[in-house]
């Protein structure tokens, strides 16, 4: 009986072992299965799918190369004043993101710019004439040690029977951007900006391919040629209403040329329902486009762009000193010609000064 009792005993110890050994044994497997991880919203460590990190806001980005034949939208031909084709306002750039509503009411000090001289080097800022243009050449060695500069200029020469988008240099226009490009030779390379033109495209190329930066194969095909695109630095920046300027031009045969009433405008204050206010888009112009990142830009830049965005422009950084005075009543009946425009300069301290520029002869035709 005793037997039997042990017997009965060790069987269910053994029972009791072999449950509790399986139990345990389904805990460990249980407890080893991966757990995806906790994400707090908060944490800037850590991804956010549906929030992805956004790029810096840049005017442009240097590693984008452009296409010339993606060309579309007409303007006003600023040689003839041919106004049957339309003004657009300034079309979005879709190079970057822009800012929302930018300062106007002053020229926004850049950054400080990243430039340095050598030991016991001092910049010595040559002055230049607010009423005559010097050559870009001359500009360009000037530049000093702790300084940046902008070189901005109306396209190289086109056919004045073509006006479009498409309208490309002539061999003349081609032959003086590359001459304009030898005044520039130097150790340091550009950064190219042009406004999708086709005749801006091609001044930015020809002057790399002057001053040894870029080639053009015999087929045409631009070879180490890197340029930005900002589509805002066009014809229309300054012109606030097209139909009033219509209106104007109908009713005066002598502004059918809409240059003159450019002139007009800039100098004396006229048709100010068809333009926007000279300095506070000019301060617009310069705080969005040209000044805004010259910490990133390079030492030296060089932007192709059109004679009704350059014109009023360099009116007012002369402070109405140069002589673009296309409405005069008797002459010289001055207009900005190809290759010319400013150059923007900028210390390290953030101080900005202009010099008028021409790439050729002259600077006005």
């Amino acid at each position: 009986m005793n037997m039997k009792k042990k017997f009965i005993t060790a069987a269910l110890t053994a029972f009791t072992v072999i449950a509790l050994f399986s139990a345990c044994s389904e805990s460990s497997s249980s407890s080893s299965t991966s757990v995806a991880p906790i994400t707090n919203a908060n944490d800037p460590t850590q991804g956010n799918p549906q929030q992805p990190d956004q790029p810096l806001v840049t005017p442009t980005d240097s590693s984008t190369t452009t296409d010339p034949t993606k060309i579309t939208d007409p303007v006003v031909d600023p040689i003839s004043g041919d106004t049957s084709t339309t003004v657009l306002p300034p079309p979005e750039d879709t190079t970057s993101q822009q800012p929302g509503n930018p300062d106007t009411s002053t020229v926004t000090p850049p950054e400080p710019v990243v430039v340095a001289c050598a030991e016991g080097e001092i910049p010595n800022p040559v002055a230049f004439p607010q009423d005559d243009f010097t050559d870009i050449g001359d500009v360009y060695k000037s530049i000093q040690c702790n300084e940046k500069v902008v070189f901005m200029i109306r396209h190289g020469e086109r056919s004045r029977n073509n006006s479009g988008k498409e309208s490309p240099l002539t061999d003349d226009g081609i032959e003086e951007a590359i001459a304009m490009g030898a005044k520039l030779i130097g150790p340091e390379e550009f950064k190219f900006i042009h406004t999708g033109f086709v005749r801006t495209y091609q001044t930015t190329l020809y002057a790399a391919v002057g001053r040894g930066q870029a080639q053009v194969l015999e087929d045409g095909t631009a070879v180490n040629f890197v340029a930005d695109t900002v589509t805002q630095l066009t014809d229309g920046w300054f012109m606030k209403d097209k139909e009033k300027r219509d209106a104007y031009q109908a009713a005066d045969s002598t502004l059918k040329n809409v240059n003159v009433m450019y002139a007009a405008w800039a100098y004396e204050g006229l048709y100010s329902d068809v333009f926007y206010d000279l300095e506070e888009r000019s301060q617009e112009l310069l705080n969005t486009y040209v000044l805004k990142d010259v910490a990133s830009l390079p030492k030296y830049t060089l932007i192709a762009s059109h004679d009704q965005l350059l014109m009023p422009l360099l009116v007012y950084v002369t402070q109405k000193q140069i002589n673009l005075k296309l409405h005069s009543p008797t002459p010289p009946r001055n207009w900005l010609t190809f290759l010319a425009g400013v150059a923007i300069i900028v210390n390290d301290k953030g101080e900005i000064r202009y010099a008028p520029i021409k790439g050729g002869a002259t600077g006005v035709e």
